[in-house]
């Protein structure tokens, strides 16, 4: 691919960020970076130039994800809580998933000097298990998604990218606008 073609991609891919970032912003979920918290900046002296222009790009991508994954936890925890009352975590998610989540939970329990993940069990749990709590208790979803399908086919292709990303790889444009796209059907359903 010719530097041309490579800036081309590269400023497309901020572009189409910005605009995800500011539809994010406009349905009301803050992604702008607060200037007041400490920062340390990582240069091209520190690392290779290859590796800044890869994590540069694939931070807005990360973004997004944070964003949306805590977007779809807060769903479930406030449409399970306004029906379940406060023993929704108990009645509502599956045993399986709630097994998982104390494993994490209690290693972390054990590991006392690190931070805590999340104050709620929700927060413990992987990206995939939020389409699984969706789809268990589908009749306090249903009228927000077309079928357990639609949702089941986002999970799924959101989660193969979401991994690339949360292991540091690097998604090629098409991958990036996909997420974009699966991301923006996500809010337009659910606003």
């Amino acid at each position: 691919m010719s530097r041309t073609s490579q800036l081309r991609q590269f400023v497309f891919g901020g572009l189409l960020t910005q605009d995800s970032l500011r539809a994010l912003e406009a349905d009301g979920i803050k992604v702008s970076v607060d200037k007041s918290l400490p920062t340390q900046r990582v240069t091209e002296t520190d690392f290779s130039p290859r590796l800044i222009y890869d994590a540069t790009n694939m931070a807005s991508v990360f973004v997004v994800f944070f964003c949306l994954e805590n977007a779809v936890r807060e769903l479930i925890t406030d449409r399970l809580a306004d029906r379940h009352k406060l023993n929704w975590w108990v009645e509502c998610v599956p045993a399986k998933i709630q097994t998982a989540v104390q494993g994490l939970k209690d290693r972390e329990d054990h590991n006392r000097y690190h931070t805590q993940r999340s104050t709620a069990l929700i927060g413990y749990t992987m990206f995939g298990n939020l389409g699984q709590i969706i789809i268990a208790n589908w009749d306090d979803f249903s009228d927000l998604f077309p079928s357990q399908a639609w949702v089941t086919s986002r999970f799924t292709d959101l989660e193969m990218s979401r991994n690339i990303i949360m292991h540091t790889g690097v998604l090629p444009l098409g991958e990036i606008e996909r997420i974009d796209s699966i991301s923006r059907d996500w809010l337009r359903q659910v606003g």
